[in-house]
């Protein structure tokens, strides 16, 4: 994360690039490097990486879900004061001014839609994100720990189709609840869930 200061750093003050930037929160940094970095960047993301905890100990036994979420936490309290430094100080600077984000990875665990469904909306409720990136796994090396190669390849319809439904909670405020449930958990991939 110090690097990525550093970079940021030289970016703004030294370089004086005034472009949008989006940087990566590493869990386990320090909270003022954290905050330090936020004052620089645009948005902000930490990776959940997977949809549950289950599924992060098991793909990803050396990550802890308590050490993503507290960033994810900083960030938010963090640009909760701001709005309220710059409601007094027009000109104090800004922390993180497009918000958080954050990613998970879909197709590597047996997580049904309606999970990440429900894993997003809790975000966008509990740390105001602004948005959730779902990316389809990829096959890239072969590890007992992940699902067997098939010939099918990543599942990218299913990732639009996430994508598609995430509109929906954001912008129409649907719950995931209302797009799916335990006895139908998975979008079709053929149909447009907004339909």
């Amino acid at each position: 994360m110090e690097l990525l200061y550093a970079t940021l750093y030289r970016l703004r003050r030294e370089y004086h690039f005034q472009g949008y930037i989006h940087v990566k929160a590493i869990p386990g940094a320090s909270e003022e490097l954290i905050q330090r970095t936020g004052f620089l960047a645009d948005r902000m993301s930490v990776n959940l990486e997977l949809p549950t905890a289950k599924s992060l100990k098991a793909l990803a036994p050396h990550k802890n879900r308590k050490n993503i979420l507290a960033p994810m936490r900083l960030v938010q309290n963090r640009m909760t004061e701001n709005k309220q430094e710059l409601q007094v100080y027009r000109n104090a600077p800004r922390f993180v001014p497009a918000g958080q984000s954050t990613q998970m990875i879909i197709g590597a665990t047996p997580e049904t839609d309606y999970q990440i469904m429900q894993v997003a909306e809790a975000l966008y409720q509990k740390f105001e994100l602004k948005r959730v990136f779902y990316s389809a796994f990829v096959h890239v090396n072969e590890d007992s720990a992940l699902p067997a190669r098939t010939g099918e390849g990543p599942p990218l319809l299913r990732e639009h189709r996430l994508y598609q439904a995430d509109w929906l909670l954001r912008y129409y405020h649907f719950q995931a609840d209302e797009l799916l449930s335990e006895e139908n958990p998975n979008f079709n991939v053929v149909f447009d869930p907004e339909v």
